[in-house]
């Protein structure tokens, strides 16, 4: 079976239910996970993947091509998309594979049932994936440890960025915030990536008060998801990291300018999150152009630490 979902690393992690399911209902299953290139070594490690094709979709939209190619080379009998865009239906349509099921609300043709139809009709359990926790090799711990060095080996792992302006926290709360968790015995740590972020990074870092670690930008997502395991506790918005900060079993503070944060895939006994003033029932389409975030003082933030610190 081919699984697809290869984008964005919050909803990689939410799809590992889902593929965790079917192999639960079919353990004899070979099932080989299409995604993009810098999710795959995270895959790779996951005991109920058996392969991942890796997509570099960054050297442009005609690698759809050769992939397609390579996907029609492999034979795979089935397809499970959990990825409702034009891309993963193109390569449903054409993939040549018998058996395919996912969903496109524009282009039906491309697969012949949905996962609901499917699951229902094979017997699958959703619930058999859920309470996902992620598998993390240990023996990275040490290393990422002695790259730390901090002055408490007790982590507050910071997730600075999201995809979209209006899902972050702008740097002067991360700042103020920051300053205000000094005395709590935690050692922050700034992670997140791509050029935005390490602009942020960079001011919240130039802070008299920053006693953390800034290393946004330059940790692979293994090592992101070693160091959340190392965390004792850990803060961001509507981000990947954050999910997969709240898999590792650590109690995590969520930022968000939803209403319903379970309805974008964060809920569990350990997310405790922190709302904006006025915010959202679902996410605009089109990007504001505000900071709702902004809203969520600092001080909100650093009482629900104190709390989670002294439970």
């Amino acid at each position: 079976m081919l699984f697809v979902r290869f984008s964005s690393l919050g909803d990689v992690l939410l799809a590992l239910g889902k593929a965790k399911a079917l192999k639960t209902r079919f353990p004899g299953l070979h099932l080989t996970w299409l995604t993009q290139a810098e999710n795959a070594e995270l895959l790779q490690m996951q005991p109920f993947i058996d392969d991942v094709l890796p997509w570099d979709i960054k050297k442009g939209r005609f690698t759809v091509f050769p992939l397609i190619g390579r996907i029609r080379r492999a034979s795979f009998q089935f397809l499970y998309s959990v990825h409702a865009n034009d891309r993963s239906a193109l390569i449903s349509a054409f993939s040549g594979i018998p058996t395919r099921v996912g969903f496109h609300k524009n282009l039906a043709f491309a697969y012949d049932c949905s996962p609901a139809f499917a699951n229902q009709a094979w017997g699958v359990s959703e619930s058999a994936g859920e309470g996902e926790t992620l598998f993390i090799p240990r023996g990275k711990a040490e290393e990422l440890r002695e790259r730390l060095r901090g002055k408490t080996d007790r982590y507050l792992f910071c997730a600075i960025g999201a995809s979209k302006r209006f899902k972050r926290w702008p740097s002067e709360c991360w700042s103020s915030f920051l300053e205000k968790a000094s005395g709590l015995g935690l050692t922050p740590v700034l992670v997140g990536n791509g050029r935005e972020e390490e602009r942020m990074a960079a001011e919240i870092a130039s802070s008299p008060c920053f006693e953390g670690i800034d290393l946004v930008g330059k940790l692979s997502l293994v090592d992101v998801c070693v160091l959340a395991s190392l965390s004792e506790l850990a803060i961001g918005g509507d981000t990947g990291p954050i999910h997969l900060a709240r898999m590792t079993k650590i109690p995590c503070i969520g930022l968000f300018a939803v209403e319903d944060p379970a309805r974008y895939g964060h809920r569990g006994k350990n997310l405790f999150p922190l709302l904006s003033e006025r915010p959202y029932r679902v996410y605009p389409e089109k990007e504001p152009t505000g900071s709702p975030l902004s809203s969520i003082s600092p001080e909100r933030a650093v009482r629900l630490l104190k709390t989670l610190v002294g439970s």
